[in-house]
């Protein structure tokens, strides 16, 4: 009888925790509000709420969905049996370069000019979503005036601020991402030559410019592929366009915020 009791205390204990753990669970992941734009009303305030709302939507949706990331790695040079081939001291032939999300390389300098502008589409976006407060007092004093419809359409009083909340998040961790690879691409850019050798023989790879390469993954490429994506990564480079490095300041971002 004792067991049976003392059992009873340890579930009552264990059951409230674990069902919290299960409903921080879902919260984590859910992130995402699914929009879906119903017919317009007829009513200006409202139906511009709504059009405000799926214009929203479809930017944060095509930013979100859009993204490619570019990273630094080392490229191992192959000969084309597969088989890594060796420097005059006996170790891998190896270069750095910045490479895309299929291990294609790419300009340094364009790479930088499209992080550049992910992060002033994405910061402007957020900027924008501080018009859906104001639309959405619009639309809830609008709403009454609706009718009957205004029990179906009250539920999309919640959509300007469900966008603004998962959205934001999404763009906000894209845009945390985006500083951090910019500045890893920012950094290989000061240090390496355009065929991927560092300038100087003698720099510190753990620590340039505050970043750490050495740690980066290592890939490998046959000899013609490497040479012709090099060269590839060199036109692209001679075409991009000069970037503002204030793109790059969260500092600059926040202060913007503040100032909406």
């Amino acid at each position: 009888m004792l067991r049976f009791l003392m059992l009873i205390m340890v579930m009552a204990v264990i059951a409230p925790t674990s069902l919290q753990a299960q409903k921080e669970k879902k919260k984590k992941e859910k992130k995402e509000y699914v929009w879906k734009m119903p017919e317009l009303t007829n009513n200006k305030d409202f139906d511009t709420y709504l059009l405000t709302c799926d214009t929203l939507n479809t930017r944060i949706r095509e930013y979100c969905d859009n993204i490619v990331f570019y990273e630094v790695k080392k490229i191992h040079e192959t000969d084309e049996n597969g088989n890594v081939l060796m420097d005059e001291n006996g170790q891998p032939k190896e270069i750095y370069a910045v490479v895309d999300s299929e291990n294609h390389i790419r300009g340094s300098k364009e790479a930088i000019f499209q992080y550049a502008d992910m992060i002033l589409n994405g910061t402007n976006i957020i900027l924008d979503m501080a018009n859906i407060t104001l639309l959405t007092a619009s639309a809830t004093t609008a709403l009454p005036s609706l009718g009957l419809n205004a029990f179906s359409y009250g539920k999309y009083l919640k959509a300007g601020p469900k966008l603004v909340q998962y959205g934001g998040q999404e763009i906000k961790e894209i845009l945390t991402k985006c500083r951090a690879q910019a500045k890893q691409i920012r950094a290989y850019k000061n240090s390496f030559t355009e065929a991927g050798e560092l300038i100087d023989p003698q720099a510190d790879t753990s620590n340039l410019d505050g970043v750490n390469l050495n740690d980066v993954p290592t890939i490998t490429k046959p000899s013609g592929e490497l040479a012709a994506e090099l060269e590839k990564a060199k036109q692209e480079n001679a075409n991009a366009k000069d970037v503002d490095t204030d793109a790059f300041d969260e500092d600059a971002f926040d202060e913007e915020v503040a100032c909406r």
